[in-house]
């Protein structure tokens, strides 16, 4: 038994054992499969890639010192691209040969399924980001999280097609798994998403990364105030109160639930903040009235 085949039925077993079982039917018929029978030939654009924005912040970007980074937390709102591009700045430069980027963000329209993925790949300027076609396999099979393929939504809302172009950028040979929540994803959905993520980790290695923007349509006052409270539950570990988190506070409990989960998983204690921002410190406006704020969390 090679070791490709012995991973992969390593991968069915712990799925079948956690409900999560394989099931065909979920791929869409209008996408034409690869001359080897799998995958899909339709690329994805990033509808929000601006080279010159792009440039100016990766020039800027930083890093955050970690030596090993298995999950983290990032913006999607590319106000914040400096952000973004330090976090995975700090991923290219920790030295992890990582095989796969798996992304979590917000269905931001509430559309479709409560779980959303693609199979495509996605084109860049910097070359195409091939699909984890394992990976996303394994997460339309999890019969619990009821996912779905909609290409279109994946391509369409900018909480993970905003960020593939910094992941081509600095992880340039990795391949990545994209999914969209709704609101409507429960709390033990995100505990099935984090073992289901785990699982695939254990025969691959994977960044799990969720985008997630904070507090929304606040004055900057009133964001901060907003902040600490989120900060508080998040090195807390208090999931539930995360769960019950309104819109004010960030705009994917769902994701971020998942990713607290994930991290428990691989046994990190709490996650670390490594960054903290808001659109007035970046806009340099202290008076901002609609202050969306950004945290980048990072996990060993």
């Amino acid at each position: 038994m090679s070791k490709k085949t012995a991973a992969i039925l390593a991968v069915l077993i712990i799925l079948t054992a956690s409900g999560c079982s394989l099931t065909p039917g979920n791929m869409p018929a209008n996408t034409a499969p690869t001359p080897s029978g799998r995958g899909y030939v339709k690329q994805l654009d990033c509808l929000y890639f601006a080279a010159d924005d792009f440039s100016n912040y990766t020039a800027k970007a930083k890093t955050y010192g970690a030596q090993t980074l298995s999950a983290g937390v990032v913006p999607h709102h590319l106000l914040a691209g400096e952000l973004i591009a330090s976090f995975f700045k700090t991923a290219g430069e920790t030295g992890e040969r990582y095989d796969t980027v798996i992304l979590l963000g917000p269905n931001h329209k509430g559309e479709g399924a409560d779980v959303s993925t693609t199979a495509c790949s996605w084109k860049t300027e910097f070359g195409t980001v091939e699909c984890d076609e394992d990976a996303v396999s394994a997460i339309i099979a999890c019969k619990s999280l009821d996912a779905r393929i909609n290409d279109d939504m994946l391509q369409n809302d900018h909480a993970v097609s905003s960020l593939v172009p910094y992941i081509k950028y600095y992880l340039p040979e990795v391949k990545v798994a994209a999914v969209l929540l709704t609101r409507r994803v429960t709390l033990e959905q995100s505990h099935d998403i984090a073992l289901l993520l785990d699982s695939i980790a254990k025969n691959k290695k994977c960044l799990v990364v969720g985008s997630v923007d904070f507090s929304h349509g606040l004055s900057a006052e009133e964001a901060k105030l907003r902040d600490e409270n989120t900060r508080q539950a998040i090195l807390a570990n208090d999931l539930v109160r995360i769960k019950r988190m309104p819109n004010e506070n960030f705009d994917s409990p769902e994701t971020l639930c998942a990713i607290l989960y994930y991290m428990q998983e691989r046994r990190a204690c709490a996650a670390t903040l490594f960054d903290h921002k808001s659109a007035a410190d970046l806009l340099e406006n202290p008076v901002l009235q609609d202050c969306t704020t950004y945290f980048v969390l990072g996990s060993p």
